[in-house]
């Protein structure tokens, strides 16, 4: 956000975002369910500025745009991973 601040003359007194999933719990607890995976994702940003609500608005949304980890988690990319032990890929291949 603050990166493309200069951009909308938006001066920053502070700012925080408040990330949070919804999830259902059941498979993590054993009663089965559809797995752990997020169902949504919810991004509050709060703001402080002297700048009008309609600039905020609009950096908001040109960071939105550019953030790669809600870009990524709407569009659903694949995610792969790999264990190394002692510095050798073990587990599963592919």
């Amino acid at each position: 956000m603050a990166r493309f601040a200069p951009l909308y003359d938006v001066q920053i007194a502070a700012a925080s975002a408040d990330v949070r999933l919804t999830i259902d719990r059941r498979d993590k607890l054993g009663l089965g369910g559809p797995g752990g995976a997020a169902q949504l994702v919810t991004i509050q940003l709060k703001i402080e500025s002297p700048a009008s609500p309609a600039q905020v608005e609009k950096l908001s949304q040109h960071a939105e745009r550019a953030c790669h980890a809600a870009r990524s988690l709407a569009l659903g990319v694949p995610v792969e991973s790999e264990t190394l032990h002692n510095g050798q890929r073990i587990g599963r291949e592919g």
